[in-house]
Formats: structure tokens, C-alpha cells, sequence
């Protein structure tokens, strides 16, 4: 990497939006996937449909990880953009630990979604707490690109959304 760049790779744009709506069915497939760990860890069969549906949580889950793996890469290869004008030191120190957060969070939450899976160890509380964890992170995140796009103008949301750039 030789300076900060000024905008996201249309890759990273297309990689955090792939990781968003991945993170949706993940939510959509939540009680399936419950109830055919419940039966697998019981010896029960999982009732029609589930395990399909499992199977699908299970598919996402590991492209979410691939999908992060590659944003780290990206980032890590080409950077990311700095902060918007205007933020202060401590919104960038904020919004900074949010992003690592988020990162750190989903990779946990396949690593433990993926221990409990396979009988490794049964983390599915652990996984549930970081799905709590997750959700709240997603909200502040979602909540402070919107504030910095609409109220303090500053074009943080049309970073991974370039149609709203002017």
C-alpha cells in the first residue's frame, strides 16, 4: 500500500453489501438451524425442511467468512479510505474500534457456528451472545453512516453506496 486511497474498491463496495444481506439469511434461517442442532445433539431426525434450511445457514456462514477474509485482504493490500473531513479523534477512534469489531465479531461467529456444527464444542450460546453483540454493532453502524450522510453531510454513506455520491 502506498498512500490512503479515496474511495473503497468497487471489489470491497460489493464484498461489505454480499456480507450485509448474507448476515440477513442468516437471521431468516436462525430457528431452523437451531432446531437441527437440537435433534443432531439429541439423536432425534430434524423435522422436514430444517436440515435444508440448516445446510443454507451453514453455506452463508461460510461465505460470510470468506467474504470478511477477503475484505481484510483488500484492506490490508490497497487500504481503506480515512475519515471524513470534519470527524473528530475520538468519532475516528470510535468508528475504528466499530469496524474491527465487526470484523472480529463475524469471524467468531463462524468459528463458533462452525465448532458447534461439526460437534467440536457446543459454543451455540457463545453464538448466540455475539449474534446480540452483532446486531447491536450493525445498528450503531448503520445509524452513524445514515447521521454522517443526511445530517453532517460529510458523504460517509456514499462511500459503499455510490449512487448517492453528488
Amino acid at each position: 500500500m502506498t498512500s490512503t486511497p479515496t474511495s473503497y474498491r468497487t471489489a470491497q463496495i460489493i464484498l461489505h453489501w454480499a456480507v450485509f444481506a448474507a448476515i440477513w439469511v442468516q437471521w431468516l434461517f436462525n430457528e431452523p438451524m437451531k432446531r437441527t442442532i437440537e435433534a443432531i445433539q439429541t439423536g432425534a431426525t430434524p423435522v422436514d425442511g430444517d436440515m435444508t434450511m440448516a445446510l443454507v445457514h451453514v453455506g452463508f456462514g461460510s461465505t460470510i467468512l470468506l467474504a470478511v477474509l477477503a475484505r481484510l485482504y483488500l484492506r490490508y493490500r490497497y487500504g481503506a479510505p480515512g475519515h471524513a473531513p470534519g470527524t473528530s479523534p475520538m468519532q475516528a477512534k470510535i468508528a475504528t474500534t466499530f469496524h474491527w469489531s465487526l470484523y472480529g465479531v463475524l469471524i467468531a461467529m463462524v468459528v463458533t457456528g462452525g465448532m458447534t456444527w461439526n460437534g467440536v464444542a457446543d459454543l451455540g450460546y457463545v453464538h448466540w451472545l455475539l449474534n446480540i453483540v452483532l446486531f447491536a454493532l450493525i445498528t450503531a453502524h448503520a445509524l452513524a453512516a445514515i447521521f454522517n450522510q443526511f445530517v453532517r453531510k460529510d458523504g460517509t454513506l456514499a462511500r459503499m453506496i455510490p449512487a448517492l455520491k453528488k
